[in-house]
């Protein structure tokens, strides 16, 4: 038996090597879950416009009065809700074309809502909806991505942290795309990018295949420095529409309108605090959901194959985070501007999202605590918006007159346990 058993080592440590090898040859992805569940309950002092029912917050509504000269709107509402709960999957391997291989698939539980071809909303289900699922190549100092992401104005390294779902849209745009980047790294510090894009999650406002009948990509660039005590860059890009391919009178059209939109930002951490600022300057953003849109430039009683213009909008916010062991603080401060049209003359108002709002502004402050994998926050949130009377006698995108500021009151409260 003593005989034997040096033999069977030998058996034994060559059957493991074998299989290692095997397991080599045939190499598979490595797959790591991990996600959260959040439960959400907030009070809002105003009637107001959002989606996902209500988790989606964008502004107060206008005024409105009943026979008494009572506003309708100011009345509170009170929703508790859990679908904005993720579940992800985060693959790597096996290397290809020498690059290192990596993918995400993410969803979620916010539903999807349902629009006609001329983009109204027409039904909303709650069932679970793809957010992210990509693949990227990593050569180093190159990257390759494929798939569905965060569309280039969106900053993983800089977006407002707030408890409140969407990142504070409208002041921060929010909308993943399915995309192709290339990215290069100049030097550690130093990033170039550039994506091609095809809007997926959320559209321009106005008829759905507007960008996929210009046959043209939104295209985005970007340069990035980051450190671990600043982060910095500009990002800039254009799209363009087409929204008809008919007139009214059934004639071929080949009116497009392009829009472009430029972004700067910047992040400083110092231990425990992090403070950002972000502004952007755009035509028609409504993709990202945020203030703006577009129009026809000429009337169409009088021209039937009309042109179109853009609808201007500037977008600033700036948010402070200070950490300890378990406590975070957080503020933010947002104002956004209607600037006007891009023409002299604007005579449709319908492919706008808050496009009688001449401005609008958010304070936001929260506080939460963590305990092992579990973090309860609390969220104020202060909207004020100002609608106006548009200048439609002489078709100017232009305010006649303003109403007084309408505000609303969130208070939020929020549970998530991370896994």
């Amino acid at each position: 038996m003593k005989k034997l058993y040096p033999l069977f080592m030998v058996l034994l440590f060559h059957g493991i090597a074998y299989s290692q090898e095997n397991q080599e040859e045939k190499k598979e992805p490595l797959i790591k879950f991990s996600g959260h569940i959040r439960f959400e309950s907030y009070f809002d002092s105003y009637e107001s416009t959002s989606t996902r029912n209500g988790d989606v917050y964008i502004f107060p509504n206008r005024q409105k009065l009943d026979a008494n000269g009572n506003d309708i709107n100011e009345h509170g509402q009170f929703t508790m809700i859990s679908s904005e709960s993720k579940f992800r999957a985060r693959l790597s391997g096996p290397d290809a074309f020498g690059a290192k291989v990596s993918g995400l698939a993410e969803v979620d539980f916010l539903g999807k809502a349902f629009t006609t071809k001329s983009g109204d909303v027409v039904d909303f289900t709650q069932t679970p909806v793809l957010r992210h699922m990509f693949m990227n190549l990593d050569w180093g100092k190159t990257q390759l991505l494929m798939g569905q992401y965060w569309h280039p104005v969106f900053l993983p390294e800089c977006y407002p942290e707030v408890l409140s779902f969407g990142s504070a849209l409208p002041f921060n745009p929010l909308n993943r795309s399915a995309q192709i980047k290339a990215s290069y790294k100049i030097t550690d510090a130093v990033e170039i990018a550039v994506a091609a894009l095809s809007h997926y999650d959320f559209v321009s406002k106005g008829p759905i295949d507007a960008q996929k009948n210009a046959v043209m990509p939104d295209l985005h660039g970007s340069l990035k420095y980051k450190t671990d005590l600043f982060t910095a860059g500009i990002v800039a890009g254009y799209k363009l529409l087409k929204p008809r391919l008919t007139t009214v009178d059934k004639i071929i059209t080949n009116e497009t309108i392009g829009s472009f939109d430029v972004v700067g930002f910047g992040k400083i951490k110092m231990n425990n605090l992090t403070l950002k600022l972000y502004g952007m300057y755009g035509q028609n953003l409504t993709s990202y959901v945020m203030l703006g849109g577009y129009g026809a430039s000429q009337d169409s009683a009088l021209v039937d194959d009309f042109s179109y213009s853009n609808i201007n909008t500037l977008a600033i916010w700036s948010e402070g985070i200070y950490k300890t062991d378990a406590l975070t603080f957080g503020l933010f401060a947002g104002y956004t501007s209607n600037l006007g049209a891009s023409t002299n003359e604007y005579y449709d108002y319908g492919y706008t999202l808050g496009g009688n709002i001449e401005s609008m502004y958010r304070i936001s402050p929260r506080v939460s605590y963590t305990s092992g994998k579990i973090e309860l926050g609390l969220e104020y949130m202060l909207t004020s918006a100002v609608y106006m009377d548009l200048n439609t006698t002489d078709h100017k995108y232009e305010a006649l007159t303003t109403d007084d500021a309408v505000s609303n009151h969130r208070l939020q409260f929020s549970a998530r346990y991370t896994f």
